[in-house]
């Protein structure tokens, strides 16, 4: 545990200042429709939350359906396909009965995104925004293409305040607060080491072995946390395998 007088409140705030500055600089990226003329774009898509989160779709690209997310608490969600205009719109399901039509829902819409027209391939990271007195989510847009995050290689997502430091394997690290870059590995065991300094002391966050093979991908996502004023940070590796050709014709030759 970390001294009393370790300020969670600063933290907390101090957190939300870093979090903001990333969702500002995605926010600009991702509003290429203001500066190009609309046109279809095709999104590839996984969804992923820090904190329990279920009951969520998102509005189809011709807005003709919703389609309902799959949240993991531990792995990332399937992969979903968008196509259509900006932005991505994501909505709770109610019921809203009437005497005309007693099965009749209502959308409520939560959460948007816009994304550059150059489409691409995405985690989508949902956050309770707190400052919303109704139910909204900020989405952090994590470029998830294969030239960022390759097959036999991992990277860190940091929804700390904290610099981390420590070892992959050999390699020292050093993560600050959002994404980091893609480290890649060799073989198929390896090894985590992390922590942050306070009060000139290191202060250690995570020890584990773990297993990534060369047909696979991983992202540590880290988060405060569980007890206030803890060091040990909740740290989750999701992954994501190779899927191969033979594998896919087996499985229509089976259906």
């Amino acid at each position: 545990m970390i001294s009393k007088s370790f300020n969670y409140k600063y933290s907390l705030f101090a957190l939300q200042i870093a979090l903001t500055f990333l969702f500002s600089t995605s926010y600009i990226n991702g509003q290429s429709k203001n500066d190009e003329e609309e046109s279809i774009l095709r999104v590839n898509f996984s969804v992923f939350s820090f904190k329990r989160l279920s009951g969520l779709h998102y509005l189809k690209g011709d807005l003709s359906d919703g389609v309902p997310l799959k949240f993991y608490s531990s792995d990332r969600s399937p992969m979903y396909t968008f196509e259509g205009q900006n932005p991505i719109i994501f909505f709770r399901e109610t019921p809203a009965p009437t005497d005309i039509d007693p099965n009749a829902i209502k959308r409520l819409k939560v959460a948007e995104i816009s994304i550059p027209q150059s489409g691409g391939d995405y985690l989508f990271i949902f956050f309770k925004n707190s400052k919303s007195e109704s139910e909204s989510y900020r989405i952090f847009p994590l470029d998830d293409s294969l030239a960022v995050l390759p097959y036999g290689s991992v990277r860190f997502f940091n929804a700390t305040t904290h610099e981390l430091i420590g070892k992959l394997g050999k390699i020292d690290i050093s993560i600050g607060p959002g994404p980091s870059k893609s480290y890649q590995l060799k073989g198929n065991s390896h090894s985590l080491t992390y922590g942050f300094k306070y009060d000139d002391k290191f202060h250690l966050s995570y020890q584990s072995p773990f297993q990534l093979s060369q047909d696979v991908r991983g992202i540590f996502m880290i988060s405060p946390p569980f007890i206030k004023g803890s060091s040990i940070l909740q740290t989750r590796l999701l992954r994501d395998a190779k899927l191969y050709e033979d594998a896919d014709q087996n499985i229509l030759q089976s259906d």
